[in-house]
């Protein structure tokens, strides 16, 4: 089932939630709805669902018009980020109650019925737990019920509204790669709203980054990491770390470093501000000439293969990020209060004043 939501805009009072949102989702794709709080990513999905009505735009499954179709004709499953299992049932019953609760004409015949709660309960892998209520059940197990008693109506759409906001992170995680997986084996359309952006990076095959109810960029995980469009999805997307300078005769200067930026040439003297990521730093321990950046060492924390630094610019005084190996980490024997050289090996510089509001 294919989505397709056209100039779609929506306002609480003087709010604008969604302003002229145009997006295309393929059948079977997962896609990510990212962005901060406010940013309008639950309301545009509510409204792909029918559970808000758009001030203006189309809704479109399949080429089908579904804008004001109500939520139930729309066949989509929505799964909430607090779960809203029914207390009172069992496992058995909650996912069974989609199906029990259609009208006479559309409802299947008891055995199908327990057939197919047994069919999600082993997709989830859950089919001993079938008689437990769901307090007996940990965060992470009421979440996939959830999402069991969603398919169950085998909707044409999957919506999932923080799905994994409540858990602690070691359960995230293990709910993201299953959910990955079950995507894999049980195909559907499939649109989940985060905060998280390491949630959407892991497990989306698309992400749509939204920023003021308006979509900055959208892409692949790797698109959109590697290429950001603008300073706000670089800062959205991980650590960065800024160095401001200016553009003259086609370089940019941060301190005593110069770097060839052709793509703003014709810009001279405009101020600018380079964005590097930590893993991007490159660190010396001997001054190397113009190419690098004094730093003095604050903070070391060594844990696992990657070792981070905090450091300050000796020179401006601005904070910095770094990442490295800790072979590399031995190799170079780094101490905290060591004056250090860096300088960015891979960076993307923005005009700030092409991005003003």
């Amino acid at each position: 089932m294919s989505i397709e939501v056209t100039n779609v805009n929506k306002a609480f009072g003087s709010f604008k939630a969604l302003n002229h949102i145009d997006l295309k989702i393929s059948t079977g794709e997962l896609v990510a709805l990212l962005g901060p709080s406010g940013s309008g990513k639950t309301t545009l999905l509510r409204i792909i669902a029918g559970l808000e009505t758009a001030d203006a735009g189309s809704i479109i499954f399949d080429g089908e018009d579904n804008t004001e179709k109500s939520t139930q004709d729309r066949k989509v499953g929505f799964v909430f980020q607090h779960y809203a299992l029914f207390r009172h049932m069992t496992v058995f019953e909650n996912i069974a109650f989609g199906l029990k609760v259609r009208p006479s004409k559309l409802r299947p015949s008891k055995e199908a019925i327990n057939g197919k709660v047994r069919e999600l309960l082993s997709l989830v892998k859950m089919e001993e737990l079938a008689q437990r209520y769901p307090a007996q059940l940990s965060g992470g197990q009421r979440q996939r019920i959830a999402l069991a008693r969603a398919l169950a109506v085998e909707p044409k759409v999957l919506l999932l509204d923080e799905p994994f906001g409540a858990l602690d992170a070691k359960v995230r995680k293990d709910l993201r790669r299953w959910l990955r997986k079950l995507h894999d084996e049980y195909p559907i359309t499939s649109v989940f709203v985060t905060h998280d952006q390491e949630e959407a990076l892991d497990v989306a095959d698309r992400i749509v980054i939204l920023n003021q109810g308006k979509i900055e960029q959208m892409g692949t995980p790797e698109e959109v990491y590697d290429n950001p469009v603008n300073p706000f999805v670089y800062n959205f997307l991980g650590n960065v770390n800024l160095f401001h300078g200016r553009v003259h005769n086609g370089k940019v200067e941060i301190g005593s470093l110069k770097l060839d930026i052709p793509e703003h040439a014709k810009k001279d003297n405009k101020e600018i501000v380079s964005y590097s990521r930590p893993h991007d730093i490159e660190i010396s321990v001997e001054d190397e000439g113009k190419g690098f950046i004094p730093a003095e060492i604050l903070f070391i924390r060594a844990l696992g293969p990657v070792v981070n630094l905090e450091l300050k610019r000796t020179d401006s005084g601005d904070y910095l990020e770094a990442e490295i190996s800790k072979e590399r980490f031995k190799e170079l024997e780094l101490h905290e209060k060591q004056k250090v050289y860096l300088r960015p090996k891979d960076f993307r510089v923005f005009i700030p004043e092409d991005y003003v509001i």
